[in-house]
């Protein structure tokens, strides 16, 4: 799997269920950011629509942008809208779309409330690693760190220093990456004031940088408790435990736990199909390295039929894509 798939599962898994749960079906959104962010998610279940429902919520939003722009909507309201339509498309997988839609609220909040650009910076941060291009994601971090920082926003800090971790992760960096993520770790771990989504990032981020550092053993104790926590948090048949127990197999892999890395990878991917399975590039991702996992084994059958689930998947967001051209 090249980089910027590996991307998907580092950074996406970390920051789904934070990004898309507030947007939602109607052209409302939640907005907030640091420590309001950070405590958003821990009281309300995620939504993992399934295709038709996501492009009938793209062309809603879409409608309300279009509308917007004629009626010269107030500038709040534009930045929810592109805010929202940035989500959406990266969802979607519709990278060239979101990153046109974040950068015009970024545009827009040059002047505005500096949390929320910070936010934003950060978004179009993540998308980059996704696109493949960690120079750009590289420098929207460190200015989403230096307006983070001038706020006194020591939550909102900590959130960027993860994602920052997370990117230098994407580079093959570990050492920086794991001086950012054990910052992160030290704010964000135990603060009752910060959501479980952004307790469970920590630990996930923290765990592939040691494992990059060849502490593999704390890194599979750290995704133990975020299972844990995203069971007790989102219910064990949830999509979000069937993620982590995805990471966590894949770092038992890492470290030659191959019996274990079977078992959770296998329950993670079942569990991812049945939201993801109609082409999401976490989904994809997942297979694709569930796959390589297989083949390792020796088993090549199952490895066969993993990447024919692949290569179905990715037909249809080929297909989804040019129709939306």
């Amino acid at each position: 799997m090249n980089r910027s798939a590996k991307a998907m599962l580092m950074v996406v898994v970390a920051t789904l269920t934070l990004g898309f749960a507030v947007v939602s079906a109607d052209g409302q959104q939640a907005g907030g950011s640091g420590l309001q962010a950070a405590r958003g998610g821990a009281n309300r279940m995620a939504e993992f629509p399934d295709k038709p429902e996501l492009m009938r919520r793209i062309g809603v939003w879409e409608a309300l942008a279009q509308k917007g722009e004629a009626g010269h909507a107030d500038t709040v309201r534009m930045v929810k809208i592109y805010s929202g339509l940035g989500t959406l498309y990266e969802y979607a997988g519709m990278y060239p779309k979101a990153e046109e839609a974040i950068r015009r609220e970024i545009a827009l909040l040059r002047a505005g409330p500096q949390d929320q650009l910070a936010d934003a910076l950060g978004h179009l941060a993540t998308l980059h690693i996704a696109m493949g291009d960690p120079r750009s994601s590289e420098k929207e971090q460190l200015e989403a760190l230096r307006v983070r920082e001038s706020v006194g926003d020591p939550v909102g800090t900590a959130l960027t220093w993860n994602d920052l971790a997370d990117l230098y992760i994407h580079q093959r960096q570990f050492k920086k990456a794991l001086d950012y993520a054990q910052k992160a770790m030290d704010v964000l771990a135990d603060d009752a004031r910060v959501s479980v989504d952004s307790r469970i990032a920590v630990r996930q981020t923290l765990a592939y940088a040691l494992c990059g550092n060849h502490q593999c053993a704390r890194a599979i104790l750290l995704m133990k408790e975020a299972v844990e926590m995203s069971k007790d948090t989102y219910g064990a048949d949830s999509l979000e435990a069937g993620m982590a127990y995805f990471v966590l197999g894949y770092l038992s892999w890492q470290s030659g736990d191959v019996a274990n890395a079977a078992e959770w990878m296998r329950r993670g991917t079942d569990r991812m199909k049945v939201d993801l399975g109609w082409g999401h590039m976490l989904y994809v991702n997942a297979m694709a390295e569930y796959a390589s996992f297989l083949r390792q084994r020796g088993q090549m059958e199952a490895a066969a039929t993993a990447e024919r689930e692949v290569r179905k998947a990715q037909s249809v967001v080929d297909v989804r894509a040019l129709s939306l051209q």
